[in-house]
């Protein structure tokens, strides 16, 4: 989508399209009487239709971060090919990484040695419910291909994760993402996971029910995903129901239940000062949840909540023949260094001591992570080393 109007008070406001900015443009008096409504506001709905080729049109719901001017900047919008804005009821997403922790290649080679023929009807692999404000949904992950166009139906096409919608709202598809979205951070431990991309469906999932798609920023075509052998042995239906819902209960900005993941990097910033300052403010804020009476101790500082969280999981330690103590300590000094300003980091790529209780830091994160979502030491411990 390039090009299109916004559909305002029975007029239309054409506009441009760029990353997910809408520059609008007219010389009537419309656009005047637009922006003395929509000047500096955030968070509004706006419905128009785009020429996504030549020129055909599409229907338009477009949710708005903020605007400034004439320059909106949106959260999302939702393309609808066929059908009307109102039809959709189901959200469909393809993940390459939703599909590496859900193990599609295992079970998609497991279900043809079965002798089961994917191309005539899709198979439903899991079903995982999971309450999102006050509402209840369930997860579907699906892998089957609709053959009507022969072989090259859906090519490049894995599974898909399906959710019934209650609201039918732009809004309830884009807290879902985020969630999805979060679920896929929280398992690779790592905040680049996009998704491929999101169908919206009427009444089903196949060729006739498919009305049109989600666009956001956190899809990429170019999403690579390589960790499938890593969640070989990984217990989906074991862990994931309990993370799923944990990571439901906050699909805002703000958290307050939910589990942190603000302290996920990507292979820019794995090593940056900055993701060592959010793996502390992590911490504390699992802390609270998991030892709050300890934490309104004044007294009990940083190196003693550390030296303490490090103690109930002593086989982080343990495997290097590190002391707890030591460990706290340098943590400690090493924040309080930085956000006092006695010394400044470009990064540490180049120090494996500082990468090391980086590291060591992801590992306590995770499992604090676990315990807060309510599983069991023994759960914790028989959680695959290998995906932390």
């Amino acid at each position: 989508m390039e090009k299109g109007f916004i559909f305002y008070k029975g007029s239309k406001i054409p506009f441009v399209f760029k990353n997910f900015c809408m520059e609008l443009f007219t010389d009537e008096k419309i656009l005047l009487n637009f922006l003395e409504e929509y000047r500096n506001k955030t968070n509004f709905m706006l419905k128009g239709q785009c020429f996504v080729t030549g020129i055909e049109k599409n229907d338009v719901i477009f949710w708005v971060k903020y605007s400034i001017d004439t320059s909106l900047y949106l959260r999302c919008y939702i393309v609808i090919n066929y059908g009307s804005v109102t039809d959709f009821d189901i959200i469909g997403f393809e993940s390459l990484f939703l599909d590496d922790i859900f193990k599609y290649e295992y079970k998609y080679l497991s279900l043809i040695r079965e002798g089961v023929n994917l191309a005539i009807e899709p198979k439903n692999i899991y079903k995982i419910p999971f309450n999102m404000k006050d509402e209840s949904y369930e997860l579907i992950f699906r892998i089957g291909y609709d053959n009507r166009l022969g072989l090259l139906e859906d090519y490049n096409r894995k599974g898909e994760f399906l959710i019934e919608l209650q609201n039918k709202s732009i809004q309830e598809c884009y807290d879902i993402m985020i969630v999805l979205y979060r679920l896929s951070m929280f398992m690779m431990s790592q905040k680049d996971v996009p998704f491929k991309q999101i169908n919206l469906y009427k009444h089903g999932n196949n060729r006739d029910s498919y009305i049109g798609r989600l666009y956001c920023p956190q899809i990429s075509e170019k999403a690579v995903s390589r960790r499938c052998t890593s969640f070989y042995k990984f217990d989906v239906e074991k862990y994931i129901p309990q993370i799923l819902n944990n990571i439901a209960l906050d699909p805002e900005n703000k958290i307050t239940k939910s589990i942190p993941l603000g302290h996920l990097g990507d292979s820019e910033s794995m090593f940056s000062p900055n993701r060592f300052l959010e793996q502390v403010i992590s911490f504390e804020y699992l802390f609270e949840k998991l030892e709050p009476q300890k934490a309104k101790k004044k007294k009990f500082i940083l190196k003693n909540k550390l030296k303490y969280m490090f103690d109930q999981f002593p086989e982080i330690l343990e495997k290097n023949k590190l002391n707890s103590e030591e460990v706290s300590r340098e943590i400690k000094e090493t924040r309080r260094k930085i956000v006092h300003g006695y010394e400044y980091y470009y990064t540490f790529k180049g120090d494996p001591d500082m990468q090391h209780l980086m590291d060591l830091l992801d590992i306590l994160i995770k499992k604090m992570s676990l315990k807060c979502v309510g599983f069991t030491e023994d759960q914790i411990n028989q959680y695959p080393y290998f995906i932390f």
